[in-house]
């Protein structure tokens, strides 16, 4: 364990002249609880910014600062230390929920094997680009951290322009659960996970068990939910996971969900009318499964948007989307020959498997077909699924050439316009609710559509118990 650090303290002893004592510790402040001796990890309860400034720097593997219940005003939190996997660094609130960040105030972590728990950002806007962020500058960044139990609500910059991102996670191996985001106004990321090392090293983080709640229309692009990555570096793999988390009137723009980088995987979320989808925008190899969403009959609400290649979208569950082209219930796009990094690429080597598409106004296939857009999905399978439409109207919109898609064992209730023959079963689908609150066939159809299996997450199993939200 790393031995706790103490300024040099010169002292007159009888007379004698001034000696050094470079190991002389003693750890008794003044407003702290109590003292600690030499390398034994303690828990401070601080109740300024003062305070906090002068203990973070001495902090040891296995430490814990408290910051007392009250108003935490204009506070720019830097917390920045060294902990270990089996001796993490806490910082967190000596009541959950009751100790508020207010004012221009913000959260930069930096280190190693820290933990931030418990506090509540409200009544106010970021003093930086970022409320929380998972660095303290350019190259000093946190990794195998967690922000957990977090409260950010209407934390929002009073100029939408301005923008900021809520979250940004940096470095890797890093996890956002059980919190509670709502409420963003401002342009920017509610939660971007930020890759801007060109070495392009995976990240592994983890996002889960939170609740993304009101975000009104940006009417314009910047209004992402949840973004991984960007362009510039997609063609690298992020390997972050995106589980469980519950999305509610998440409106910000068309791309809840937005993964611009390879290797990721979405699973098990909810979205409940929600004006967008979850978009393979850029990168390859990416799976999105057992996702639940819901739209409700409102107006706009998505389902899942494909691009690139070797994406698998399999076991997922979609009722009530009302929207059409890019917010499609499932929209597989046309792509570009040879597409620029920040371009559309070529559907490929793609598997579209056993989801339940209920009540749909469309699925589009080529959707965006355009003279720039010419590449129609290739060595694509599109099997298994079963999708009923709204009245005896096919959901089904082809905009481009079907020949590089392979259509097996799918089954539908109205014949499927612009499909080659066989490409699916017309049969009569009776439905009916099944515990889990989904829809089911109830004619003995079994080998179509999404598992029995599914369990979506409630949103009491989401964010934290002891929050309610007052403001929208």
């Amino acid at each position: 364990m790393r031995k706790r650090k103490f300024p040099q303290t010169r002292i007159r002893l009888l007379g004698v002249s001034r000696l050094r004592l470079s190991a002389f510790r003693i750890v008794c402040t003044l407003a702290l609880t109590g003292c600690a001796s030499p390398g034994t990890s303690h828990d401070y309860l601080v109740r300024s910014i003062a305070e906090y400034d002068r203990v973070v720097p001495t902090l040891i593997p296995g430490d814990v600062v408290t910051l007392a219940n009250g108003e935490w005003k204009n506070f720019e939190i830097v917390f920045e230390a060294h902990g270990t996997a089996s001796n993490p660094i806490t910082l967190r609130a000596q009541t959950k929920g009751a100790v508020a960040i207010t004012g221009r105030s913000n959260l930069r972590l930096a280190g190693e094997h820290l933990i931030v728990s418990g506090l509540v950002f409200r009544d106010g806007y970021s003093a930086d680009a970022d409320v929380i962020s998972f660095r303290k500058k350019q190259g000093a960044l946190a990794s195998y951290s967690r922000i957990t139990e977090i409260v950010i609500d209407d934390f929002s910059q009073p100029d939408p322009e301005q923008g900021e991102n809520w979250i940004a996670i940096y470095g890797h191996d890093n996890r956002v659960d059980h919190s509670h985001i709502l409420g963003k106004r401002s342009r920017g990321v509610t939660l971007a996970v930020i890759r801007d090392d060109p070495r392009s090293p995976e990240d592994r983080h983890r996002i889960d068990h939170n609740y993304f709640g009101h975000r009104p229309p940006l009417g314009k692009n910047g209004g992402e939910t949840i973004r991984v990555g960007t362009s510039e570096l997609s063609g690298s793999a992020s390997k972050t996971i995106i589980e469980d988390n519950y999305f509610e009137e998440c409106d910000g723009e068309a791309e809840i969900i937005s993964i611009k980088s390879g290797g990721n995987v979405v699973r098990g979320n909810v979205i409940i009318a929600s004006q967008g989808s979850i978009v393979l925008r850029h990168g390859s190899g990416n799976l999105v499964e057992r996702n639940v969403i819901l739209g409700k009959s409102k107006p706009d609400t998505g389902g899942i948007r494909i691009i690139n290649a070797q994406q698998t979208v399999r076991d997922n569950y979609i009722e009530g989307v009302t929207g059409s082209g890019y917010y499609a219930a499932i929209s597989i796009m046309n792509g570009a020959r040879d597409a620029p990094l920040n371009g559309y690429g070529q559907v490929a080597d793609t598997l579209i498997e056993r989801n339940s598409v209920i009540d749909a106004t469309e699925i589009a296939i080529g959707a965006g077909a355009s003279s720039k857009l010419s590449a129609p999905p290739v060595r694509t399978r599109f099997t298994g699924n079963l999708v009923t439409g709204t009245g005896d109207v096919s959901p089904f919109k082809v905009t481009t050439d079907t020949a590089g898609v392979d259509f097996a064992r799918n089954i539908v209730n109205t014949p499927a316009a612009g499909l080659p023959t066989p490409a699916a079963d017309v049969k009569p689908i009776a439905l009916s609710r099944a515990a889990n609150g989904l829809l089911y066939s109830s004619n003995g159809i079994v080998d179509a559509g999404a598992p029995s299996d599914l369990q979506p997450i409630a949103r009491n199993q989401v964010g934290v118990s002891w929050y309610t939200a007052t403001r929208r």
